[in-house]
């Protein structure tokens, strides 16, 4: 590696690229990082909570085994392919919906996108905020006011000074924090697991409604899914010549085996409590030890701000994608302003966090339908990009019939159509759900059927038939 790329990304300097191409001399890394970037971004209270709720629902401890696994392993694995047009591109993964969109179809995902991307941000800097305050209190400092704004200052100055830095950055922190973070978890594991109750646990237990088994497993998916319009932002500093394969396995697998981790750590949780979880955070006292609970808070955060980092990178180029006039250190100062006018917003108006995260659930119906057209279209394309005409606003083979690519715009609408209706959730019960299905959800599964297969059809053979020579930036 070159000392030229390592100034243009190393860690603990500033990032020199914001959304253009990355040029060939600047690119470097293997996927091996991506396994460290993913393991460290998941091992975190979050997903652990997700795998406590196949036990809250019901599930027997082995249907739940079933339900973390499948879930995972196609969830994990459409991240892997999430990650594949990163090298090729050399940009970030929202700026690819422009070759499927359109240059100005592709404005409506980019801005979901940037949205939950931002959304996410939001609320995982305060879930680390409430920790933080959490832990202060345990050293003795005030429950006020003054003391939950440092908590947010030391939360938001980390997570945004990391993602100032960039990518060389976060892929640093992630690995070492994975470290940290596993041991911690491991920890709290080995603490939890002898509260269960083994002579319940190998008490008969009546099956669960496959459509139960079915909604979990789709929650289980759902997590790793909403990950997919994250994944490019990482691979797209490797080599052009990189093999999709081992940067897909290696991203897929690095998320599959933290997500496995924490969820059967979260079932072991939820079991210690009777599966009767009512407060991820208050119940913590009733299974751990009093001279763990600190440790404990401290992983919380430390996971949090971890997990979070990712989103404000993501958010902040979604931004940019949308073509806003600022710079990538603005488009994070600016989420960072956000963030703090939502944190202020929660302070006078407790319930609005609860609304917005249901909110952000909303917003993963559209993940489904977007990334199907957008991996399908790598493949019809032969993972063939003009990196000049990714980033050309009114001319150029991604401007198409007035900035529009129908068949990426139609199929992605239809797609968010099949998913309401077969949707399960608090914005929608669709009848065909809970009258003739038994109360499931397939709105995930169903949109990435729809969209996928219209694409193709309505495209034909035109993703290839007009499929550029790569244009390399050097």
């Amino acid at each position: 590696m070159s000392q030229h790329v390592v100034e243009a990304d190393k860690p603990w300097s500033i990032e020199q690229h914001a959304i253009e191409p990355i040029p060939d001399a600047d690119r470097h890394g293997s996927p091996a990082e991506l396994f460290r970037l993913w393991v460290g971004a998941n091992v975190n209270y979050v997903v652990l909570i997700t795998g406590s709720l196949a036990i809250v629902q019901g599930l027997s401890f082995q249907e739940s085994i079933w339900a973390v696994v499948i879930g995972n392993l196609l969830g994990c694995a459409t991240v892997g392919f999430a990650s594949i047009m990163g090298p090729k591109t050399g940009t970030a993964g929202i700026v690819t919906t422009r070759t499927s969109f359109g240059q100005l179809g592709a404005v409506l995902p980019i801005f979901i996108s940037t949205l939950a991307a931002i959304g996410w941000f939001s609320i995982n800097s305060v879930i680390a905020t409430e920790s933080l305050a959490k832990l202060f209190a345990m050293i003795g400092l005030p429950q006020t006011t003054l003391v939950s704004a440092a908590a947010l200052g030391v939360v938001l100055v980390a997570e945004i000074l990391i993602a100032i830095f960039g990518h060389a950055t976060i892929i640093a922190a992630e690995k070492w924090g994975a470290v940290a973070l596993v041991l911690l978890f491991f920890v709290f594991a080995l603490l939890v697991t002898p509260r269960i109750d083994l002579a319940a646990l190998r008490e008969a237990h009546p099956p669960a409604k496959f459509a139960t088994w079915l909604l979990v497993t789709g929650l289980i998916f759902s997590y790793p899914l909403s990950w997919t319009n994250f994944a490019s932002d990482y691979s797209r500093y490797l080599p052009a010549s990189t093999s999709w394969r081992s940067i897909a396995l290696a991203a897929g697998a690095g998320q599959f085996v933290s997500l496995v981790f924490c969820e059967i750590i979260g079932m072991f949780f939820a079991l210690a409590l009777g599966g009767a979880l009512t407060d991820p955070v208050a119940d913590l006292p009733k299974v751990v030890p009093g001279w763990y609970l600190a440790p404990f808070l401290l992983a919380i955060i430390v996971g949090s701000i971890a997990a979070n980092v990712p989103n404000g990178y993501t958010a902040g180029l979604g931004l940019l994608a949308l073509r806003l006039p600022m710079g990538r250190i603005t488009s994070m100062l600016l989420i960072a302003a956000l963030t703090l006018a939502f944190r202020i917003f929660t302070l006078f108006y407790g319930h609005a966090i609860d609304l917005y995260e249901q909110w952000l659930g909303y917003i993963l119906i559209w993940t489904g339908p977007w990334i199907s057209i957008v991996v399908l279209d790598y493949f019809m394309r032969g993972g063939n990009y003009s990196q000049r005409d990714l980033m050309t606003w009114g001319s150029g083979r991604y401007w198409y019939a007035g900035g529009v690519r129908w068949a990426g715009v139609v199929a992605f609408v239809f797609g968010l159509a099949a998913s309401v209706i077969c949707s399960n959730s608090d914005m929608f019960a669709s009848p065909l759900m809970t009258k003739l299905l038994g109360g499931t959800d397939l709105s995930f599964e169903a949109g990435m059927l729809v969209s996928g297969s219209l694409y193709y059809f309505l495209s034909g053979r035109s993703s290839s038939s007009v499929a550029p020579v790569e244009v390399r930036l050097s």
